[in-house]
């Protein structure tokens, strides 16, 4: 790419919206975790080999040095851009354990793409490729529009061809007209509504072994701890993730291998510190929530029973399970079961001393 000579380019635009402006230290990670992933997404769904101008926030500023591009081929790779993107919102929500504001809302997220085709001027700063010019501007300036559509592709007159065939273009193609009046003067457009493209989203693939199925209870054990259930659960699904309250060895990398704690999630079991469990299921109600992890064979896993019995007060029940195999029943019988409720009320200490050492350095810093 030459550096400052004027080049006819295609600029090419998506930006996610719908996330609110959060204040809670969790929601701003993981918004910003599931904001990475969606850019991501759209970045691999690039069909077109456009090049990353920039990623801007939300946003992601596309180019390509080229001719006027088709409009079928331009309509192909939004379709691809939006299904994708809406399928990954999906599978998440499917999965989704934190209840924070970012994880419960993600799904409501959308996507509207810009295009525009105009002359650039590449220039190079500090080994850093940079597109400079007033279409560069105007690309940027579609973004606000006052058009009234959640999702939507949005593109410049400078992209009509009359060459493209009606009958080759999809379905889902409606284009209207419009303009907007901007500093560099008012530019006429057309936009299609998104909205049609959701029935093309790919259904979810929610097959999975359900190990908990094939296991019965060995023992159970519960105690009364003195906080809310949300907030119990929202500190255990920290310590899933993290293990911050756990003696574990500072080279021990088997936590969550993922950067927010879902189902089908890695990490280390909480109670043994020494093995890998599987997230199966959460199931969240008004008065009781319910998780249940398995190891990664499916011989033994817990099953996490949280009950609301006072506004500040939560009755946590513990069940230890074991594979519906006789010989395993009965060496686990034999051999583990008495380390394994010495393990289950260890946790019950070390959550209970978490929770008050947590609740003492609150009070002193206020």
């Amino acid at each position: 790419m030459a550096s400052n000579q004027t080049q006819s380019a295609l600029l090419f635009m998506p930006d996610i919206s719908g996330f609110t402006q959060f204040v809670n230290d969790t929601e701003i990670i993981h918004s910003q975790h599931i904001i990475k992933e969606l850019l991501e997404i759209l970045i691999e769904s690039n069909q077109l080999d456009l090049q990353v101008g920039e990623i801007e926030g939300d946003a992601i500023f596309f180019y390509k040095l080229c001719e006027k591009q088709d409009m079928k081929s331009l309509l192909e790779q939004v379709e691809k851009m939006f299904t994708r993107f809406h399928q990954h919102l999906k599978l998440y929500d499917h999965r989704r354990v934190c209840p924070c504001g970012a994880c419960k809302t993600a799904v409501n997220l959308t996507l509207k793409v810009v295009a525009h085709f105009g002359e650039v001027t590449p220039m190079v700063v500090k080994e850093h490729k940079k597109l400079f010019g007033k279409d560069v501007i105007l690309v940027h300036r579609l973004l606000k529009n006052n058009l009234n559509k959640r999702e939507y592709f949005l593109f410049t007159d400078s992209l009509n061809n009359n060459a493209d065939r009606e009958n080759e273009l999809p379905g889902w193609y409606s284009p209207e007209q419009g303009s907007e009046e901007y500093d560099l003067g008012k530019v006429p457009f057309s936009f299609s509504d998104l909205s049609p493209l959701y029935e093309k989203i790919p259904d979810l693939d929610l097959s999975g072994g359900k190990f908990v199925l094939k296991s019965s209870v060995s023992f159970s054990e519960e105690r009364i701890i003195e906080l809310p259930m949300e907030e119990l659960f929202s500190i255990m699904i920290e310590q899933l993730q993290r293990g911050s309250w756990m003696k574990r060895k500072k080279d021990d990398n088997r936590a969550t291998d993922e950067a927010i704690y879902s189902l089908g999630a890695k990490h280390t079991c909480l109670l043994t510190n020494n093995s890998t469990n599987i997230t199966e299921s959460v199931k969240i109600e008004s008065d009781k929530i319910e998780l249940v992890e398995m190891s990664e064979n499916g011989i033994a896993g817990y099953r996490f029973l949280l009950k609301r019995i006072a506004p500040e007060q939560t009755l946590l029940s513990i069940e230890m399970r074991v594979k519906n195999n006789p010989i395993l029943k009965l060496g686990f019988s034999v051999v583990f079961k008495s380390p394994m409720k010495k393990r289950v009320h260890r946790f019950f200490e070390e959550l209970e001393n978490f929770i008050e050492t947590n609740s003492s350095n609150e009070k002193l810093s206020v």
